[in-house]
């Protein structure tokens, strides 16, 4: 499988990654259900293991998913094989691992950056983290300066290889690219949602486009129509404002219609509709790196192979973009 570049690193990376947030487990923000239900670790597992098996290396988590257990699953699998992969986190929200609650309450301070690289190289059970990232979206100025000298001093020390910031603010990640030496910006980025302003800044300052998100929350997927509907222990179920794709656990009927309207092309040439998402964000820049959510070994294997088929021509995405945002 061909590589792509992490930033202007030395890193070498899949140009698909596997998204660590569904494995977590049930887990609460402020209350809210923030995980995906009930998930077998042994499934996880070997989840992991095929997407290593399949050549897909880069693996990104969050302390929070599960608060912790994402990161002690990834953890137990890369035993005797660390190597094999390139392991991005993240940190910024605090949580207790006792109650499985995540707190809206950041911390970005030199010592809590700290305090937490330690605990999620503990439970990765490395000596070093490949891409640590900043998890909450938006902080000040100040904040962010501290931040980044911390992370400089832990990729001096060895203890992550390089640093990059989970925001889709574009001001944020500006002041970012400008203040640092990050390698990356993850950012939410689909066809049914699209955040090309992002890309841009990425390509312009260097940058990997790590992309979460990217069959938005599932619906991508073709398994949902009007009538479904998700449990409240879902985050798709919960309340939660920031869930776009969903409300009280039913698909939104606007991204419904537009997944309807561009179907056909995204599935053309064979592809299933994941791997037409997945061929979408490719088309958009060699910057981009997609990190679906991947549960079970059916799907890592259907997401490995749109690898095969490569982004969509420029043709198909003139004709989405006509569809979707009325231009030729």
């Amino acid at each position: 499988m061909e590589k792509k570049t992490l930033g202007s690193t030395p890193l070498q990376v899949s140009p698909l990654g596997f998204g660590g947030w569904a494995i977590g487990g049930p887990f609460w923000l402020d209350g809210l259900p923030d995980g995906w239900g009930e998930v077998d670790d042994t499934e996880s597992m070997r989840a992991i293991e095929t997407a290593l098996e399949l050549g897909i290396n880069f693996l990104d988590t969050a302390d929070v998913y599960g608060t912790g257990h994402s990161e002690e699953i990834i953890g137990q699998v890369l035993r005797g094989r660390r190597q094999d992969a390139v392991i991005a986190t993240k940190f910024g929200f605090t949580y207790d691992s006792a109650s499985g609650n995540v707190y809206t309450k950041i911390d970005v301070s030199p010592e809590y950056i700290r305090t937490a690289c330690q605990a999620s190289l503990q439970r990765l059970a490395t000596d070093y983290i490949d891409l640590y990232q900043i998890h909450p979206g938006e902080f000040s100025t100040e904040q962010l300066d501290s931040a980044i000298d911390a992370l400089e001093r832990l990729k001096q020390e060895g203890l992550i290889r390089e640093y990059g910031w989970s925001t889709g603010n574009t001001a944020c990640a500006e002041q970012f690219a400008l203040r640092s030496s990050g390698a990356a910006i993850q950012h939410p980025f689909n066809v049914l949602s699209d955040d090309s302003a992002m890309v841009d800044l990425c390509e312009r300052h260097g940058l990997s486009s790590i992309n979460n998100s990217p069959l938005a929350m599932g619906l991508l997927s073709g398994k949902f129509t009007a009538s479904s509907s998700l449990p409240a222990e879902d985050v798709r179920g919960s309340s939660h404002e920031w869930v776009l794709y969903f409300k009280d656990g039913k698909p939104r009927a606007e991204y419904l219609a537009k997944l309807d309207a561009v179907r056909e092309i995204l599935t053309s040439g064979g592809r299933s509709l994941v791997q037409g998402a997945l061929a979408w964000i490719w088309g958009k820049s060699a910057r981009t790196l997609p990190i679906p959510g991947l549960k079970n070994v059916k799907q890592v294997e259907e997401a490995a192979k749109a690898i095969s088929f490569g982004p969509l021509t420029s043709a198909q995405m003139n004709e989405i973009e006509g569809i979707l945002r009325g231009s030729k």
